[in-house]
């Protein structure tokens, strides 16, 4: 096998620059949802993607423009009244198959309730189908599964 590929156990090998690049965009969603502007997160998306929100009435959002919408509607509903926001990922499992892949990985978030001074935590997973646009791995499907989100009182808030 190639120095440039990987074997993924019960499947076919795997480019590593590809997975790199997918690795990178996961990531870097994290960012940009703790401290990116609206148009940073969407710009990760395909012109045609389909974001899902099952843990909000099943939300399906198609297209950038919707998808713009959703994240403007989060960053006025949660992001404006949070600090201290660190959303991060965990064991992604990412397929490749050509300009194609899937990938599923957890989150976890922590952040403090401006108002109340409480920390909450949430935790849950995405599902993702990313396709490679013009040489850029995008968001072609993410789907949001929330799993809980849990609100603790007293804490220590440092510096």
């Amino acid at each position: 096998m190639p120095d440039d590929r990987f074997k993924v156990v019960a499947g076919p090998d795997q480019p590593v620059a590809d997975n790199l690049a997918i690795t990178q965009c996961l990531n870097q969603y994290c960012h940009l949802v703790d401290r990116g502007s609206v148009d940073e997160i969407v710009a990760l998306f395909a012109d045609d993607a389909l974001l899902r929100t099952p843990y909000q009435n099943n939300g399906e959002f198609e297209g950038r423009a919707a998808i713009s919408a959703w994240y403007e509607a989060y960053d006025v509903e949660v992001r404006t009244h949070r600090r201290h926001r660190r959303h991060k990922i965990s064991v992604p499992f990412i397929t490749i198959d050509g300009n194609t892949a899937t990938c599923t990985c957890y989150l976890d978030s922590s952040t403090v309730i401006e108002d109340t001074n409480e920390l909450q935590v949430s935790s849950g997973r995405y599902d993702d189908k990313l396709s490679k646009i013009g040489g850029t791995w995008l968001f072609q499907e993410r789907v949001i599964n929330i799993h809980h989100i849990h609100r603790i009182a007293t804490f220590d808030e440092l510096g």
